[in-house]
């Protein structure tokens, strides 16, 4: 068997080790690190959607999203997310992400 084939792929491990790479002391990044100036960030925006949410503030609310529902109080809605307190936890939901909410029903 040839001794620099492993495994059929001849090239998959180099014969030698690669050399260590030591960095100077003296070279270093002379330009400042500034945020590029275009750079936006977007956000989808439902104006109709985030009205109604903003109308149940304080109250208790079933919000449906993608993956289940949550029960808890409304406690602020943002122009991306709404924060909901259940069991005394904030939880941040994602408006692109509620399908839908509703009144929670009091017992």
């Amino acid at each position: 068997m040839n001794s620099s084939v492993y495994y059929g792929y001849p090239q998959a491990y180099a014969t030698f080790p690669a050399p260590p790479y030591y960095r100077n002391g003296e070279v270093q990044c002379k330009e400042n690190l500034v945020l590029p100036n275009w750079v936006m960030y977007t956000t989808a925006v439902e104006p109709k959607f985030i009205e109604h949410l903003t109308q149940h503030i304080g109250l208790m609310i079933v919000i449906t999203t993608t993956v289940g529902k949550l029960v808890g109080t409304l406690g602020d809605v943002f122009i991306d997310h709404v924060a909901l307190v259940v069991d005394g936890k904030l939880h941040h939901i994602r408006i692109s992400q509620i399908v839908y909410f509703e009144k929670a029903v009091e017992k």
